[in-house]
């Protein structure tokens, strides 16, 4: 965990938010893709630390709306793509983060991209803005496919919702809805080492894929 130090406390209603993630393919949990569509580096949500938006500038708007609603958790969701094929295709919730503290990190986004940006690192999605928040959690879970939430199209139109689950779809769940979500995983066992692990394997394996593919062009 994060020093605590310049985070403050952070108190919201009872509401989620849904946070889309791009997991990896080659593994049985949901855990985030090392690199984006443009092969730069993914770490959020950071398992590591227990923060959304700190290390990284992802969702920068989502979060500001998220803030000034009061809303209290993240609820993080994928179209399952990974080993496990009986879940192949189908939009779990894969974990969730209640939002206990809270920081402002604009300058902190543009700074560190004003340091990297020579090696072609993207703009923060932040740089206009006038303000950016990261987030916090004492409870941040993730979980296999198994015990993860469905958010299956039958419940989607039960719960007011039309059509599919998309990445263009902002999704905000009501109190008792959030607590339906929250109540499925009371019974499971997070695998939040497991997510960590992960994480770091498939970081080192595209590290080491990287370095065979830089020495097999300097061969030639």
């Amino acid at each position: 965990m994060l020093s605590t130090g310049n985070w403050q406390d952070y108190r919201g209603k009872g509401e989620g938010v849904l946070i889309h993630l791009d997991s990896a393919k080659q593994h049985e949990l949901a855990v985030r893709e090392p690199v984006d569509d443009q092969g730069h580096p993914v770490v959020e949500p950071n398992y590591e630390t227990g923060t959304y938006g700190f290390l990284q500038c992802v969702n920068a708007k989502t979060r500001l709306a998220t803030m000034k609603n009061r809303r209290r958790y993240f609820l993080f969701g994928t179209r399952y793509q990974g080993a496990v094929e009986a879940y192949r295709g189908k939009f779990l919730i894969v974990g969730y983060m209640r939002l206990d503290k809270i920081l402002e990190v604009r300058k902190r986004h543009v700074h560190k991209w004003m340091e990297t940006k020579e090696s072609g690192a993207p703009a923060p999605e932040c740089m206009d803005m006038d303000e950016c928040f990261a987030f916090q959690s004492e409870e941040m879970n993730f979980y296999t496919a198994e015990d993860s939430f469905e958010l299956s199209e039958e419940l989607m139109k039960k719960w007011g919702y039309k059509g599919k689950v998309t990445k263009q779809m902002k999704l905000t769940f009501t109190e008792e809805k959030l607590a339906v979500i929250l109540e499925h995983f009371k019974g499971k066992t997070h695998k939040n080492p497991d997510y960590i692990a992960a994480a770091k394997d498939l970081e080192e394996s595209l590290a080491s894929a990287k370095q065979e593919s830089d020495s097999a062009k300097d061969a030639w």
